[in-house]
């Protein structure tokens, strides 16, 4: 056999091996089957869906800042929701965990997120007054608004409740 068919034949074996090894470790070693910033205690995820329920109720009472006919009206409606927005986001702070604790950490970080689209929402309902063409802008985050890290955190720990409002569009 020639030295370039007995490579041939090595590099295809081994090709072979590789592939056999990379199935056999994907089917009896799979990663891990929970998305990453699952909580491992329950405690904070069944509070604070209590929370935002509460809070979700008090902005359902509000109309959806859409439907509003004028641009004051509009800052006014963001503005009050703003309000109930921020008394949640207090109320959720005084039962988080600790910072220093894996869940800790995941919290506090959603709660900045969180902090920041509060904020977002301010700044319109201020650019309001003064433009009635404002735009609603969202902050980015990893190549994306920073609604998407909060509701892919409030959904895979089941706190329904806690996704960013629609109310502005």
């Amino acid at each position: 056999m020639s030295f370039r068919a007995r490579t041939a034949r090595i590099l295809a074996l081994l090709a072979v091996f590789v592939i056999l090894f990379l199935w056999g470790w994907a089917l009896f070693f799979p990663p891990s089957t929970k998305a990453p910033g699952t909580l491992q205690d329950r405690t904070f995820p069944e509070a604070a869906d209590q929370v935002c329920t509460t809070a979700a109720g008090e902005l359902a009472l509000l109309p959806k800042s859409y439907q509003t006919t004028d641009p004051v009206s509009r800052s006014e409606v963001v503005a009050k929701s703003d309000v109930i927005l921020n008394r949640m986001l207090d109320n959720l702070k005084t039962i988080a965990p600790p910072a220093d604790t894996h869940d800790g950490k995941n919290i506090s970080e959603w709660l900045a997120d969180w902090r920041s689209f509060v904020g977002n929402r301010e700044s319109y309902a201020e650019a309001l007054l003064v433009n009635p063409k404002a735009r609603f802008y969202v902050s980015l985050k990893d190549k994306g608004q920073v609604t998407r890290p909060i509701d892919f955190f409030a959904t895979f720990n089941k706190m329904y409740n806690c996704v960013t409002p629609d109310d502005i569009e």
